[in-house]
């Protein structure tokens, strides 16, 4: 071996091993798109329709019926001022059972209680069960 002084020295042959190497294309994988995983939005519970149009409805045609038995208490003790002024009342809250009763009925709020309401609300109408009962006794007036 030489060394890197000896510039006119003679350099040593190595005999060399040519060896072929075949190069082939390196494929690249396919490009894998992450997983875009979808969750279902969580599905919101159906709000409970509250009843209070049904209810209000059915303590006004309960209300009533408790004003219209009061009237009638009333006026047969012989206060008959205090019996027409609750008779009025009676039908005052029958008229407001009636129309909150068809109003929750069409807006879809316990429909048979807000009917039920609405159908006692009328026949605890002293009004109108005056003009019934006039006219199953046959009487005109």
């Amino acid at each position: 071996m030489t060394s890197p002084d000896d510039a006119n020295a003679e350099v040593e042959r190595v005999p060399l091993k040519v060896v072929p190497i075949f190069v082939t294309a390196i494929e690249e994988p396919e490009a894998v798109e992450p997983e875009v995983v979808v969750e279902p939005e969580p599905e919101v519970a159906p709000r409970r329709r509250t009843p209070w149009v049904a209810v209000a409805a059915g303590i006004l045609a309960l209300g009533t019926v408790g004003v219209h038995v009061a009237a009638l208490v009333v006026a047969t003790d012989g206060r008959f001022e205090l019996g027409t002024i609750l008779g009025y009342v009676a039908i005052g809250l029958s008229a407001l059972a009636v129309l909150t009763g068809i109003a929750a009925a069409i807006v879809g709020r316990f429909r048979g209680w807000a009917v039920a309401a609405a159908a006692l609300g009328l026949v605890a109408n002293p009004y109108l069960l005056l003009l019934v009962l006039r006219s199953l006794s046959g009487a005109s007036g």
